[in-house]
């Protein structure tokens, strides 16, 4: 059985689940990492322990956690996003077209190079 570190403040669906399962050809049990990651490092420990990791996090955390993970492999969820055919109504009163967003697949990712500077 395949550990699996979760890394985002949300629960992780039925369908990534389920292809998280048909990635690592067994089946996974999932750790969530519920808090902000303030520090990558506060996820060495939980990383120790998992054979993959899945994170929704900005793209300068992704490249800290690549380089932590020592080689596990790190993945990031791809969503579509479907109009649903409502409104909704906003606090201001305003309204906007609704969508859902639906699991599309998983990539992983190999490298992570940004380079920035003030403004």
């Amino acid at each position: 059985m395949k550990q699996i570190l979760w890394i985002s403040r949300h629960e992780m669906t039925g369908d990534q689940r389920k292809d998280l399962e048909r990635i690592a050809g067994e089946p996974i049990t999932v750790t969530a990492w519920q808090d902000t990651v303030q520090n990558v490092a506060d996820l060495k420990p939980a990383l120790s322990d998992c054979d993959m990791v899945a994170a929704v996090l900005p793209i300068g955390k992704l490249g800290e956690l690549l380089k932590l993970a020592g080689g596990k492999p790190v993945l990031q969820a791809v969503s579509k996003r479907l109009a649903t055919g409502r409104t909704v109504v906003l606090p201001d009163g305003r309204t906007e077209k609704e969508f859902a967003f639906v699991h599309a697949g998983w990539e992983q990712i190999l490298r992570v190079e940004v380079e920035t500077k003030p403004l």
